[in-house]
């Protein structure tokens, strides 16, 4: 599932994701359940009945990666599906990311780089589920950030991709999260509750950007870690910065990320 943050404040936009990925494999079990005759109303015995599928992680994952720069200026977070047509999703941005190049397709604005990523996106789920005509309308296994600038205005645009495509943008001081949002939306119901401590992120610099993303995502995995719930949050939390003076910037990320971007993270701006 995984856990995406995004934090819009006065200095620019932090952007974190989790690197957890989990398999799963689903057991389908049968049992014998004692009824009632509805018409004799004698004791009958119902045989071999299916039971709903049980969910039981098969293996587990540390260094899946979920964050990506996008044309240097925009930042991408993914949770939900981690592979597409036997491709992760860093390798999908990658190869939509060459295409619009090599199209001399133009990605100026926020909203250009969201809709190229819910249209490639949209494709590839379809070419994966051939029947997703059939699926729920609110079934959306894929969901994206994507984040930067338009016209020195900060912008969140998430993209779920499933049966109805949709973006949703968000604007302004504020966070958005996209994901496993149990924990968080808990955190945030105190807030709700209780005004006097409520997050203000117009006061935030960006190290207390930095250090509120991983607050959340670190707390959301720390949680998991003393349930019986198949972990869906967890690894190191990677995180990038974007400023409208400045293009998608690591702060943190894995050595292999270091080695694929070919990039140094911004250590001076971690304590």
């Amino acid at each position: 599932m995984s856990l995406v943050v995004s934090l819009r404040i006065p200095d620019g936009i932090v952007i974190a994701a989790d690197s957890l990925a989990t398999t799963q494999m689903q057991f389908f079990g049968k049992t014998n359940i004692p009824a009632t005759c509805p018409e004799c109303r004698k004791d009958i015995e119902l045989r071999d009945v299916q039971m709903p599928p049980v969910n039981t992680p098969a293996s587990t994952f540390s260094y899946a990666q979920k964050l990506f720069s996008f044309h240097e200026r925009f930042g991408i977070g993914s949770y939900g599906m981690g592979i597409i047509n036997a491709r992760t999703i860093y390798y999908h941005v990658k190869l939509l990311e060459k295409k619009l190049r090599e199209d001399g397709s133009k990605v100026d604005r926020v909203s250009d780089a969201a809709e190229s990523v819910r249209d490639y996106f949209q494709s590839q789920l379809r070419e994966q589920m051939p029947d997703l005509d059939g699926a729920p309308d609110d079934f959306y296994p894929l969901g994206l950030q994507v984040v930067g600038y338009n016209d020195d205005e900060a912008k969140t645009m998430q993209v779920q991709i499933g049966k109805e495509p949709k973006i949703e943008p968000q604007t302004g001081l504020g966070c958005t999260v996209g994901g496993d949002l149990l924990v968080v939306n808990k955190l945030w119901t105190i807030e709700k509750e209780f005004p006097q401590r409520a997050v203000n992120y117009g006061a935030f610099s960006l190290q207390d950007a930095i250090d509120y993303a991983t607050f959340l995502i670190d707390t959301t995995a720390d949680s998991q870690r003393f349930t019986r719930l198949i972990p869906t949050v967890g690894g190191e939390v990677d995180i990038a910065l974007i400023t409208s003076l400045k293009p998608f910037t690591w702060i943190r990320c894995k050595e292999l990320v270091k080695v694929l971007e070919k990039v140094n993270t911004a250590d001076a701006l971690q304590r």
